[in-house]
């Protein structure tokens, strides 16, 4: 699954912030992560966090983008919003970008297939079957 928070800046505090509320979302469904890989400019703040929670953190090499899923994850959502973004209306104030993120994530998810059970949607791990009523 692709998850998202909007962060203000990318200060130490917001990006611990982030992360720790995506964190806490997995946590509450009973999925519980046990190992990160996160590309070498991790923050020092972040790496030791994730230690404090148990996570088992690998940094992928520098300029090796193809060992690093968080990458490629990361480009499709930018292309998946975008993508929303030219369907919206033109009056539509830019800054209430952030809440358009909920609603990206979760088509997003709907139309990710897990890796573990391919007939399943990210979003189905996550939160149960989707009711489209």
């Amino acid at each position: 699954a692709i998850l998202t928070e909007p962060i203000k800046n990318r200060t130490e505090k917001e990006i611990m912030k982030a992360f720790d509320s995506i964190h806490e979302y997995l946590l509450q469904r009973g999925l519980k992560p046990k190992y990160m890989r996160m590309d070498n400019e991790a923050l020092a703040a972040l790496l030791q966090n994730m230690e404090n929670k148990k996570l088992d953190v690998q940094l992928a090499p520098s300029h090796m983008h193809r060992r690093n899923a968080a990458k490629r994850a990361i480009q499709t959502f930018k292309d998946h919003f975008i993508a929303g973004l030219a369907s919206i209306d033109p009056q539509f104030p830019p800054q209430l970008w952030c809440r358009l993120l909920p609603q990206a994530t979760l088509t997003l998810n709907l139309l990710r297939s897990l890796r573990i059970n391919p007939k399943l949607s990210a979003e189905a791990q996550l939160s149960g079957a989707f009711d489209f009523n």
